[in-house]
Formats: C-alpha cells, structure tokens, sequence
C-alpha cells in the first residue's frame, strides 16, 4: 500500500544542513500495522510526516495505493490526504471544543446534513468506546480518552492509512495498552493500514507486524517483528529489544561482581535465546534429565509476538561436563542460542566462551 523510495530529508539549520532522513525505502502492505522504532533524533518523526508529504522530501518519491504523491499538485495532495488519518503525541484537540464538535470538524466541507455529521460521530464514538463524552470538553477527559477521542476524529473521512505519531508516549502504561488493543481493533475491523512510529519496543512487540529500525536518519534493519525480537542484526535493535527484558541484567551483575555470579567448580552461566517458534517447549526440564545437569534459573523472560511464544533465560548448570556440552549441543539442533557467560569448569580457561550464533 505504501513505497517509499530512496526518500531524503535535509533541512537548513544554523550550523549547516541538517540530514534527518537518509535514502529510506520501504515497503509497507494493505491492512499491515507497521512500526517505525528509533531513539530520539532517529529522523523518524520525519520520516512519517514525509509519508503523508507534510514535510515533502528532499529526493525521493512516496507512493501509497500506487499513486505517487511526490508527483501531485497542490490540490491533488490535499484531496488524497483525506485517506490519511494521523494522531500525535499531544492529542492536538480543540479545547473550547466538545468531544463531539472536535470529532466533527474534519466532516464539515465533506457535504454532509447535520444530521449526516450527528450519525458519522455517533458511530464513531461508540467505534472507540465514547459515547458517553460526547458533550464533555477535553478538559475533563483523561489522557486515554483524549487520544480516543484524537483516533475518532482521524477516521471522520473513513481513511484507508492512519499515521501515529508518538501517541502512547504520553500515556501510562496500562492507558498505552488500552490504546494498542483499540488500534489493533480498528486494523481487524475495518483493513486499516497503520503506521506506529515509536521509540518504545513495547509497543512494537504489542502490536506490529513488521518493523523498521532507525538510526541517524537510516534504516539500519527491517523486517517481521518475531525475527527481529529472535535474531537482531544490529546494536541499536539489540539497545531496544534489551529494554523490554531482564536477560541483559546478568552483566551487570557480573561488573558488580555478585555474589549470585561466584561460581563453584564445575559451574558456569548460560544465556538461552530461543530463535524459532518453539519457546514453548519444556527444553530444561528435558535437558536436565537427559544429561543428568542442574539447571538454577537466575533470570527468564517469555513474550508472545506475533502470536508466538518468544523468549530466553540466564541459568546457572552444573554438572559434568561432556553433558553440560551435550546439553549445549542439544539446544543448539533446536535453534536455540546459547552464550557460555562465565565458566568455571576445571579444564576451561577461557571465562567467556561462545557457542553456535553467539
């Protein structure tokens, strides 16, 4: 639905040209919800904004629904951003506004009756769970109805796109939950096509279907939300996915010299990291009884993404050593990698060891 190729983004500045957006291309399909994760500066902001062109792009062109909207006049721009809906961080309302006359401002040029413009609100009120605010100003909503109250009035002209900018950084984390299973209702409901732009892994895991990674102003790695979770090709996907686990805590440990990291003889520390979709199965208690091995587990985490289990662990094993490798090996023909962190079997004498992809 949306291709964007080569597109740049330069602007002026004091202290010289500033390049926010960097040769991006990127392909996103009909009814997909696609993120765009980056640390602030990423040009992500940018990036999304050059989508709809209200920042048109240095070079490069950008095509939704096979038209290229690089290549429209003025006036044709206008008429096709009616089939984009966009939200922000700060919900942007009307505050001398009811929930209502906020909701129908965008119906007003589109010829409709006032009774037309009463239906198409109604709808869209009890579309996100507010048809009891209609009369109520944004002064007395909270955060999560606000941004409900922001997505009823992008989807006013019925789009087939809505383009989210930040709009769960303003949110706590349980109304941010609620906003995500609100916006994947609305992509199951009615085929929209949504592009999450975030800084937040979170929301990527929650909801996306395939994601992009920024930094300086590129994309330095996309791809399906899972492999990108199981198998990360750069630092920066690796920084983010480490923000929404408690795996990466055990070096930290290991610099403060823990006591849970002093490890007898015989011992060492391993790190997990399923890589496929098989999360689900009982691998420890299989390779503690296989290979007569103790498994102590410091730390584990285990997510759903994309409707898969997805996880790993930090364990302390003990036992002998050909069926610590054994076990090792084990895991291994079941995709799953496996990080010797510290070693302190009798005839190891490297401490850091790494096996398979690791």
């Amino acid at each position: 639905m949306i291709t964007l190729e080569n597109v740049c983004k330069t602007f002026d500045a004091k202290e010289g040209k500033v390049e926010a957006v960097r040769d991006v291309s990127l392909n996103i399909k009909q009814s997909e919800i696609f993120g765009i994760i980056g640390f602030s500066g990423a040009g992500k902001s940018t990036l999304v904004r050059c989508i709809n062109l209200l920042e048109r792009p240095t070079s490069g062109r950008v095509y939704i629904d096979g038209i290229e909207l690089t290549g429209l006049s003025e006036h044709e721009l206008r008429q096709a951003r009616r089939r984009i809906g966009m939200i922000f961080q700060q919900f942007n309302l009307f505050a001398s506004r009811t929930v209502f006359q906020n909701i129908a401002y965008p119906l007003r040029r589109g010829g409709l009756t006032s009774k037309g413009i009463g239906d198409k609100v109604h709808e869209l009120l009890e579309l996100v769970d507010l048809s009891d605010k209609e009369t109520a100003y944004p002064s007395q909503l909270s955060g999560g109805q606000k941004q409900r109250v922001a997505i009823a009035r992008a989807l006013a002209n019925d789009p087939n796109l809505l383009l989210c900018d930040e709009a769960t950084s303003a949110l706590d984390p349980q109304t941010t939950l609620s906003i995500l299973k609100l916006l994947k209702k609305l992509n199951i409901q009615l085929g929209l096509t949504i592009v999450v732009i975030t800084h937040e892994m979170s929301v990527v895991k929650e909801i996306c279907d395939k994601v992009a990674v920024m930094e300086n102003g590129f994309v330095v790695e996309q791809g399906e939300v899972f492999s990108i979770f199981a198998n990360p090709k750069t630092h920066i996907s690796q920084d983010f996915i480490d923000t929404t686990t408690n795996l990466s805590k055990i070096n930290s440990l290991i610099e403060e010299k823990n006591a849970i990291t002093s490890l007898k003889p015989g011992e060492c520390v391993l790190k997990f990291r399923y890589l496929e979709k098989n999360a689900a199965e009982a691998l420890v208690s299989t390779i503690s009884r296989r290979f007569n091995i103790d498994v102590n587990i410091i730390f584990a985490n285990l997510d759903w993404i994309s409707g898969a289990p997805l996880g790993g662990l930090v364990s302390v094993v003990s036992g002998d050593r050909r069926g610590i490798d054994a076990a090792i090996e084990y895991l291994e023909s079941k995709n799953v990698e496996v990080e010797v962190i510290l070693d302190a079997r009798a005839d190891v004498e490297n401490h850091t060891k790494c096996y398979g992809e690791a």
